[in-house]
């Protein structure tokens, strides 16, 4: 897989010529942008999956950001948002919203009167629903991001020793011989 995503990245020199990537500065010239190892890609999916769980269109250029800062590996960041895309919407922001309404102790509004679908009302419906909707959506983000960046972790540190265990193994193989 690393192999995939290397022959299909684009040069360090072309991203840092780039006129729309220039106004990012020294950001864009860290190598971990478009490097694959364990700390930029684990740093791309803790973006990523944090990035995910924005309820807004924006959660592609957050996680870019987002990767520039934490210097994270692009790439990954902006695949990672893809665990919300137009199939899990639904169910996934129900969730925050229930972890929101959680903790803040907001009782669900279903009350059974009917939406009327006026200005004033949207207005009040969107901050009855809003707010723990974000509140859900940071929370379950953030601990998603970090569950992301330990498993990324700790699945590259098994992979590196199981490599190294068969390394030995055919060392000691070959030596027997």
């Amino acid at each position: 897989m690393k192999k995939f995503f290397k022959k299909h990245m684009p040069d360090p020199r072309t991203v840092m010529e780039n006129k729309w990537l220039k106004v990012f500065g020294p950001l864009v010239n860290d190598p971990n942008l478009l490097h694959f190892n364990r700390r930029s890609v684990s740093a791309g999916m803790l973006v990523g999956v944090f990035a995910a769980f924005i309820p807004l269109p924006i959660q592609m250029i957050a996680a870019l950001g987002l990767s520039l800062v934490f210097r994270g590996n692009i790439a990954v960041a902006a695949a990672a948002t893809w665990i919300s895309n137009p199939f899990t919407y639904g169910p996934l922001y129900y969730f925050c919203y229930l972890i929101g309404i959680a903790i803040i102790g907001q009782p669900l509004a279903a009350d059974g009167t009917p939406i009327v679908f006026e200005l004033a009302n949207i207005i009040e419906n969107i901050w009855t629903i809003g707010k723990p909707l974000l509140l859900g959506c940071f929370i379950t983000g953030v601990i998603s991001g970090l569950i992301s960046f330990v498993a990324v972790r700790y699945t590259w540190r098994w992979h590196i020793i199981s490599h190294w265990k068969a390394r030995r193994t055919r060392r000691k193989q070959n030596s027997n011989y």
